[in-house]
């Protein structure tokens, strides 16, 4: 059975919903999903954006230790970062920026 275009793009962003859960049991809501897409097109075009709400709402964990027991949440969000900079975030190699141009020298 093909994929929806919300199901592909809660695909592309790690937020599948789980068997007999539903959208409350992920990040994004069933509306954001739809407004992404609706926004964008296709989720290959919405899944930047995407990427770039998951990392906010990543931002605030932080690594916690108790006892002998260490969780490092602050990983979530780092890992958010890295896929976000993978499909052109802001800042990114790929996201366009500005053209520079530079002289070229030669050694003679």
């Amino acid at each position: 059975m093909a994929m929806t275009d919300a199901e592909r793009l809660r695909s592309y962003l790690g937020e599948l919903i789980p068997s007999g859960g539903s959208a409350s049991d992920t990040l994004f809501s069933e509306d954001q999903i739809d407004d992404l897409l609706d926004r964008h097109g296709t989720p290959e075009d919405a899944r930047r954006e995407g990427w770039e709400w998951k990392a906010a709402a990543l931002a605030t964990l932080v690594t916690t230790t108790e006892a002998s027991s260490t969780r490092k949440l602050s990983d979530a969000h780092r890992a958010a970062l890295n896929q976000l900079e993978r499909f052109g975030g802001p800042g990114s190699s790929l996201s366009g920026g500005r053209t520079q141009i530079h002289r070229i020298e030669r050694d003679f």
